[in-house]
């Protein structure tokens, strides 16, 4: 017998039926429309570096009509579809379709908003000459800000409505359909929430002061490198009216009191105080910008409102985007392929001569090469739409770091992964920290791959890392220790490499074992043999257990070092039948791609049930996965008892 509420599912349907037949040659109209639209948009989705931004608007602007057309033929009749949600196959996009219109209105209708509003920009965006200032666009965001906001909460509903949709019982079609979603309405709303805050960001409200961190990646720290120099910049009105650009060791002013430097910095370079140049101490951007304010001491106290971090390759892949630079001193326009050489070769002294005179001018050309870039910005002969797929980039590989001080931009960053910050959360956490101890540059020549494996059978479960570095330093070089400059940048490179290692792991893990490779008291500047112990310790960031160790890495050689530790029992989520585990691995600031190879075993008995990733292999027990360490990297899998 046929149950009353399949009655009354075959009855909706008999009547969507004859609404289909009144409507029907509209309906067609448009969801044909509307599917020769979605198509276009997949395609341009698939090939953004080659997006036409007038085209894409145009596009969106098709796209709107189409939806309130749907919105105004089809609505009533979109409502009624969950009530044939019992239906095989298609029951789950019948029962999110209410939703699902929801998200395609409040998306199509936030990009109207934003394209009609930013009209004259879009324009420049598809020219590649460039006509737009950055002074034009502060002024033009300004301008329609009341236009923007309505489309950052247009964007918001839909947000908000896409996460009632049960993405789970979507059928393959439509899951295909909408995969963009899941990251493309957070990067929507992103992208409008920053367009409503540049305003005031850009000093359209009053003057702005921002910190601009000069981080040298060659002698890599937790938080990106050395602090090699510091621009202060003032904004106002969307111009920057000044910009003073000093080598990092100007800004001291032993007057003022500095607090005791971290550990490893006494311990293995002698530093007596805590000074604006070692400031990156921590994997934790927010914890650096802070920590780089307190100690910046002209003017002290100095009101900032931002600190941006920017380290060699951020302004290589910057100068590329922008063009060829017309730079103060140099002999020839500077690009993106020759920005580095050209830098290394401005700070050697001409003659080899490592005078006193050379040392007050050795860093005056990061000074000449940030105004040549403001000047390319404040001329308007930019290609925004390549530089601003330069610094999404740069963002998410962390060679580009911003911390503001208005918290819901900072929040916003956050959630995008720009702001460089650990953020705690349920799971498995490994991040691999490290931090050139030895006053060389030697950090550039070194390689570095990591393995993780997670045994689950075990309780608790079992984690070992391995960690290979191979310094590729052609060279044989004794590993004294000395603060010297040489008269050639990359003599500084064939260097002996120490490197003080740490593994932030979720608190409550416990150190089973760890490789244990002394450093001989000759290596160091204590005169103390190091027995290459791991000290534990808390983070001071967040909910996390540290191991730290020196190693000493002379040129042309390789070192192995393996950790073994036991995780808490809830990395592990239990469900009535089944397992669930999760690893975040979140990439340091600073350092180039990393070869990363994870292998988790399964639990005795248990069968891997869904997995994101997917794994490149099912070895047994072990689910293999191997990727690089570009950008944060997460995975997860379910697995049965």
């Amino acid at each position: 017998m046929i149950s009353w509420s399949k009655r009354i599912g075959w009855l909706l349907a008999v009547l969507g039926l004859v609404l289909l037949l009144v409507w029907g040659g509209r309906l067609a109209r448009t969801a044909l429309s509307l599917r020769e639209h979605l198509d276009r948009l997949q395609e341009l989705a698939s090939a953004p570096q080659e997006l036409d931004p007038a085209a894409a608007c145009a596009l969106v602007l098709d796209l709107r009509e189409d939806v309130a057309g749907l919105e105004r033929e089809a609505g009533g009749l979109v409502g009624l579809a969950p009530a044939l949600g019992w239906l095989p196959g298609v029951g789950g996009d019948l029962r999110a379709a209410p939703a699902l219109l929801e998200v395609a209105g409040g998306l199509t209708e936030a990009g109207a908003l934003a394209c009609d509003a930013l009209e004259p920009a879009v324009t420049a965006l598809g020219d590649d000459a460039g006509t737009l200032s950055l002074e034009r666009v502060a002024s033009l965001l300004d301008e329609r800000y009341p236009d923007l906001e309505r489309a950052l909460a247009a964007a918001e509903r839909a947000e908000a409505a896409w996460a009632q949709v049960d993405r789970a019982r979507l059928s393959p079609w439509l899951a295909g359909k909408t995969a963009l979603l899941e990251q493309g309405l957070p990067l929507l709303r992103a992208a409008l929430t920053g367009a409503t805050a540049a305003p005031d960001l850009l000093g359209m409200d009053g003057p702005r002061v921002y910190l601009v961190l000069a981080v040298n990646e060659d002698e890599v720290r937790p938080g990106g490198g050395y602090i090699t120099g510091v621009g202060e910049v003032r904004v106002e009105g969307g111009r920057l009216v000044a910009l003073t650009f000093r080598d990092s060791s100007e800004v001291d002013d032993f007057t003022q009191p500095y607090p005791d430097p971290p550990e490893p910095l006494r311990r293995y370079m002698g530093i007596e105080l805590w000074l604006f140049r070692d400031a990156a101490w921590s994997p934790d951007f927010p914890t650096v910008a802070r920590q780089a304010v307190s100690l910046y001491r002209p003017g002290y106290p100095v009101a900032v409102d931002g600190v941006i971090a920017v380290d060699q390759q951020a302004v290589q892949a910057l100068v590329e985007s922008l063009g060829p630079l017309e730079v103060e001193g140099a002999e020839e326009p500077i690009t993106g392929g020759t920005v580095v050489a050209y830098m290394r070769r401005a700070w050697a002294p001409e003659d080899g001569a490592l005078t006193g005179e050379w040392f007050v001018q050795r860093k005056a050309f990061m000074g000449a090469l940030a105004q040549a870039i403001v000047a390319r910005l404040e001329g308007g002969a930019v290609d925004w739409s390549l530089l601003l797929q330069a610094l999404v980039r740069l963002l998410d590989e962390k060679h580009l770091l911003l911390y503001l001080s208005q918290p819901d931009v900072e929040t916003l960053l956050i959630e995008q992964g720009w702001a460089g910050a650990l953020q705690p959360g349920t799971g498995d956490f490994l991040m691999v920290v490290d931090a050139n101890v030895g006053y060389n540059k030697a950090s550039v020549l070194v390689q570095e791959s990591l393995l993780y494996q997670v045994d689950l059978r075990d309780s608790p479960p079992l984690a070992t890392l391995t960690l290979v570095y191979t310094h590729t330093s052609t060279m044989q070089y004794p590993c004294r220790p000395e603060v010297r400059y040489d008269p050639v940048y990359e003599q500084m490179m064939d260097r002996c490499y120490w490197d003080y290692v740490q593994l932030y792991v979720p608190r409550g893990s416990q150190l089973v074992s760890a490789t244990q490779l002394p450093v001989p008291a000759e290596s160091l500047f204590s005169g103390q043999a190091e027995a290459g112990e791991v000290a534990v310790g808390l983070a001071t960031e967040g909910p996390w257990t540290t191991f730290g160790v020196l190693a000493l890495l002379p040129p042309s050689s390789s070192q192995t070092r393996v950790f073994t530790w036991t995780l808490p029992a809830n990395v592990v989520e239990w469900g009535e039948r089944e397992g669930r585990y999760a690893l975040r691995v979140p990439k340091q600031p600073g350092t180039p791609h990393r070869p990363l190879t994870l292998r988790v075993r399964l639990p005795e008995g248990s069968r891997l049930l869904e997995s994101m990733p997917a794994p490149v292999a099912v070895d047994g027990e072990w689910v293999v996965y191997r990727t690089t360490l570009d950008r944060d990297r997460t995975l997860w899998l379910r697995f049965d008892e």
